[in-house]
Protein backbone atom coordinates (compact mmCIF):
# COMPACT_ATOMS: atom_id res chain seq x y z
CA UNK A 1 0.00 0.00 0.00
CA UNK A 2 1.37 3.48 -0.37
CA UNK A 3 1.96 6.01 1.50
CA UNK A 4 -0.71 8.22 -0.08
CA UNK A 5 -3.28 5.23 0.17
CA UNK A 6 -2.26 4.63 4.10
CA UNK A 7 -2.92 8.05 4.77
CA UNK A 8 -6.09 7.95 3.84
CA UNK A 9 -6.95 4.79 5.10
CA UNK A 10 -5.43 5.42 8.36
CA UNK A 11 -8.15 5.67 11.33
CA UNK A 12 -9.41 9.49 12.19
CA UNK A 13 -8.12 11.14 15.49
CA UNK A 14 -10.44 13.85 15.59
CA UNK A 15 -13.71 11.68 15.15
CA UNK A 16 -15.72 9.43 16.88
CA UNK A 17 -13.85 6.25 16.82
CA UNK A 18 -14.88 3.80 14.00
CA UNK A 19 -16.58 0.35 15.34
CA UNK A 20 -17.77 -2.37 13.09
CA UNK A 21 -21.22 -3.91 12.75
CA UNK A 22 -21.26 -6.87 15.46
CA UNK A 23 -24.25 -9.42 12.88
CA UNK A 24 -23.67 -12.56 14.94
CA UNK A 25 -21.58 -13.24 17.77
CA UNK A 26 -18.35 -12.60 16.93
CA UNK A 27 -19.06 -12.10 12.88
CA UNK A 28 -18.42 -8.02 11.78
CA UNK A 29 -19.25 -6.34 8.85
CA UNK A 30 -17.81 -2.72 8.20
CA UNK A 31 -15.67 -0.44 5.09
CA UNK A 32 -12.06 -0.40 5.00
CA UNK A 33 -11.39 2.56 7.02
CA UNK A 34 -13.14 1.11 9.88
CA UNK A 35 -10.77 -2.43 9.30
CA UNK A 36 -8.10 0.10 9.13
CA UNK A 37 -8.84 0.93 12.65
CA UNK A 38 -9.24 -2.23 13.93
CA UNK A 39 -5.79 -3.60 12.62
CA UNK A 40 -3.93 0.41 14.11
CA UNK A 41 -2.58 0.21 17.48
CA UNK A 42 -3.73 2.77 18.09
CA UNK A 43 -7.21 2.79 17.67
CA UNK A 44 -9.37 4.66 20.67
CA UNK A 45 -12.32 2.51 20.65
CA UNK A 46 -13.29 2.31 24.54
CA UNK A 47 -15.79 -0.64 23.45
CA UNK A 48 -12.95 -2.33 20.77
CA UNK A 49 -14.39 -5.33 19.80
CA UNK A 50 -12.02 -8.81 20.07
CA UNK A 51 -11.34 -8.94 16.55
CA UNK A 52 -8.78 -11.45 14.92
CA UNK A 53 -9.37 -12.20 11.82
CA UNK A 54 -9.60 -9.97 9.03
CA UNK A 55 -11.70 -11.05 5.38
CA UNK A 56 -10.79 -8.37 3.06
CA UNK A 57 -13.14 -8.84 -0.32
CA UNK A 58 -11.53 -5.88 -2.72
CA UNK A 59 -10.37 -5.86 -6.19
CA UNK A 60 -6.66 -5.91 -5.82
CA UNK A 61 -4.35 -7.26 -2.67
CA UNK A 62 -2.75 -3.78 -2.64
CA UNK A 63 -6.02 -2.26 -1.39
CA UNK A 64 -6.06 -4.03 1.67
CA UNK A 65 -5.71 -2.85 5.24
CA UNK A 66 -2.26 -3.64 6.93
CA UNK A 67 -1.18 -4.69 10.26
CA UNK A 68 2.18 -2.75 12.02
CA UNK A 69 5.23 -5.14 12.29
CA UNK A 70 4.47 -5.65 15.93
CA UNK A 71 0.89 -6.52 15.69
CA UNK A 72 1.53 -8.96 12.90
CA UNK A 73 1.33 -12.06 15.27
CA UNK A 74 -2.47 -10.77 17.03
CA UNK A 75 -4.17 -11.05 13.41
CA UNK A 76 -4.81 -13.13 10.75
CA UNK A 77 -5.67 -11.51 7.65
CA UNK A 78 -7.06 -13.11 4.43
CA UNK A 79 -7.73 -11.34 0.82
CA UNK A 80 -10.65 -12.94 -1.57
CA UNK A 81 -10.30 -10.98 -5.58
CA UNK A 82 -14.25 -9.39 -6.11
CA UNK A 83 -14.98 -6.53 -7.70
CA UNK A 84 -18.33 -4.81 -7.23
CA UNK A 85 -19.32 -5.34 -10.70
CA UNK A 86 -22.87 -7.65 -10.99
CA UNK A 87 -21.35 -10.13 -13.47
CA UNK A 88 -18.65 -10.77 -11.58
CA UNK A 89 -17.94 -14.49 -9.92
CA UNK A 90 -19.72 -14.22 -6.33
CA UNK A 91 -20.46 -17.57 -6.15
CA UNK A 92 -16.99 -18.91 -7.23
CA UNK A 93 -15.62 -17.07 -4.02
CA UNK A 94 -18.74 -18.03 -1.44
CA UNK A 95 -17.41 -21.30 -0.54
CA UNK A 96 -14.35 -20.76 0.33
CA UNK A 97 -15.04 -17.35 2.18
CA UNK A 98 -17.55 -19.19 4.35
CA UNK A 99 -15.27 -21.53 5.56
CA UNK A 100 -12.82 -19.19 6.54
CA UNK A 101 -15.50 -16.88 8.58
CA UNK A 102 -16.42 -20.89 10.06
CA UNK A 103 -13.19 -22.13 10.65
CA UNK A 104 -11.99 -18.72 11.97
CA UNK A 105 -14.98 -18.42 14.50
CA UNK A 106 -14.24 -21.77 15.91
CA UNK A 107 -10.92 -21.45 17.02
CA UNK A 108 -12.75 -19.74 19.66
CA UNK A 109 -10.03 -17.09 19.97
CA UNK A 110 -11.43 -13.33 18.47
CA UNK A 111 -13.75 -12.29 16.14
CA UNK A 112 -13.77 -12.31 12.37
CA UNK A 113 -14.43 -9.19 10.80
CA UNK A 114 -15.68 -9.17 6.52
CA UNK A 115 -14.90 -5.69 4.60
CA UNK A 116 -14.75 -4.08 1.41
CA UNK A 117 -14.37 -0.35 0.33
CA UNK A 118 -17.92 0.49 1.65
CA UNK A 119 -19.40 -2.71 3.92
CA UNK A 120 -22.52 -2.34 1.60
CA UNK A 121 -22.49 -4.89 -1.28
CA UNK A 122 -19.60 -7.11 -1.70
CA UNK A 123 -18.73 -7.47 2.01
CA UNK A 124 -22.48 -7.88 2.77
CA UNK A 125 -22.84 -9.84 0.39
CA UNK A 126 -20.31 -12.88 2.12
CA UNK A 127 -21.48 -11.87 4.97
CA UNK A 128 -25.40 -12.70 3.66
CA UNK A 129 -23.87 -15.87 1.95
CA UNK A 130 -22.64 -17.12 5.80
CA UNK A 131 -25.86 -16.16 7.58
CA UNK A 132 -28.23 -18.00 5.09
CA UNK A 133 -25.95 -21.04 5.01
CA UNK A 134 -25.74 -20.42 9.11
CA UNK A 135 -29.24 -20.54 9.92
CA UNK A 136 -30.78 -22.15 6.69
CA UNK A 137 -32.51 -18.98 5.60
CA UNK A 138 -33.09 -17.83 2.04
CA UNK A 139 -31.74 -14.44 0.99
CA UNK A 140 -34.96 -12.42 1.75
CA UNK A 141 -35.18 -13.27 5.28
CA UNK A 142 -31.05 -13.00 5.17
CA UNK A 143 -30.96 -9.44 4.33
CA UNK A 144 -33.71 -8.52 7.04
CA UNK A 145 -31.26 -9.85 9.51
CA UNK A 146 -28.61 -8.25 8.51
CA UNK A 147 -30.00 -5.16 8.11
CA UNK A 148 -31.10 -4.94 11.64
CA UNK A 149 -27.33 -4.40 12.76
CA UNK A 150 -26.37 -2.67 9.34
CA UNK A 151 -29.77 -1.35 7.99
CA UNK A 152 -27.14 0.20 4.43
CA UNK A 153 -26.62 -3.36 3.46
CA UNK A 154 -27.74 -3.29 -0.28
CA UNK A 155 -25.88 -6.13 -2.72
CA UNK A 156 -25.80 -4.90 -6.20
CA UNK A 157 -28.78 -7.03 -8.53
CA UNK A 158 -26.16 -9.56 -9.74
CA UNK A 159 -24.85 -10.20 -6.09
CA UNK A 160 -28.38 -10.40 -5.10
CA UNK A 161 -29.54 -12.79 -7.93
CA UNK A 162 -26.54 -14.95 -7.44
CA UNK A 163 -27.47 -15.01 -3.59
CA UNK A 164 -30.71 -16.62 -4.59
CA UNK A 165 -28.94 -18.98 -6.56
CA UNK A 166 -26.83 -19.91 -3.48
CA UNK A 167 -30.24 -20.46 -1.42
CA UNK A 168 -31.54 -22.64 -4.08
CA UNK A 169 -28.09 -25.06 -4.44
CA UNK A 170 -28.35 -25.23 -1.07
CA UNK A 171 -25.23 -23.00 -0.50
CA UNK A 172 -22.42 -24.70 -2.68
CA UNK A 173 -22.25 -24.64 -5.97
CA UNK A 174 -20.08 -28.29 -6.03
CA UNK A 175 -21.66 -31.64 -5.92
CA UNK A 176 -21.27 -34.00 -3.02
CA UNK A 177 -17.98 -35.06 -4.30
CA UNK A 178 -16.81 -31.49 -3.77
CA UNK A 179 -15.03 -31.11 -7.43
CA UNK A 180 -18.17 -31.15 -9.79
CA UNK A 181 -19.77 -28.32 -10.49
CA UNK A 182 -23.82 -28.62 -9.68
CA UNK A 183 -26.10 -27.52 -13.01
CA UNK A 184 -27.63 -24.83 -11.96
CA UNK A 185 -24.14 -22.96 -11.00
CA UNK A 186 -22.45 -24.22 -14.55
CA UNK A 187 -25.63 -23.30 -16.63
CA UNK A 188 -25.82 -19.69 -14.62
CA UNK A 189 -21.72 -19.12 -15.25
CA UNK A 190 -22.06 -20.16 -18.89
CA UNK A 191 -25.12 -17.16 -19.49
CA UNK A 192 -23.11 -14.85 -17.19
CA UNK A 193 -20.33 -15.38 -19.20
CA UNK A 194 -22.04 -14.83 -22.64
CA UNK A 195 -23.77 -11.89 -21.27
CA UNK A 196 -20.67 -10.31 -20.66
CA UNK A 197 -19.15 -11.05 -23.89
CA UNK A 198 -22.03 -9.27 -25.59
CA UNK A 199 -21.87 -6.17 -23.45
CA UNK A 200 -18.21 -5.87 -23.70
CA UNK A 201 -18.85 -6.17 -27.91
CA UNK A 202 -21.80 -3.65 -27.54
CA UNK A 203 -19.69 -0.78 -25.75
CA UNK A 204 -16.61 -1.54 -28.28
CA UNK A 205 -19.56 -1.18 -31.07
CA UNK A 206 -20.65 2.19 -29.88
CA UNK A 207 -16.88 3.59 -29.36
CA UNK A 208 -16.18 2.91 -32.46
CA UNK A 209 -19.31 4.60 -34.03
CA UNK A 210 -18.71 7.52 -31.62
CA UNK A 211 -15.47 7.42 -33.42
CA UNK A 212 -16.45 7.12 -36.69
CA UNK A 213 -18.96 10.35 -36.35
CA UNK A 214 -16.23 12.44 -35.04
CA UNK A 215 -13.35 11.42 -37.49
CA UNK A 216 -11.26 9.61 -35.28
CA UNK A 217 -11.06 6.29 -36.82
Amino acid sequence: MDNKTEQSLSPSTTSAPLIPDRITPGLYLSDIHTACAVLSPYYPAPNRPDIKYILSIMDKPERTPSVHPEDESKFVLKFLKLRDVSTDDLLEILGEACEFIKSSMSNDDGGVLVHCAKGISRSASVILAFVMEDMCLDYDTALRYVRQFRPRVKPNLGFEAQLKLWHRMEYSIFEADGTTHKEEYSVWKANNEHATKALAFRILEKAGESNKKDGTT
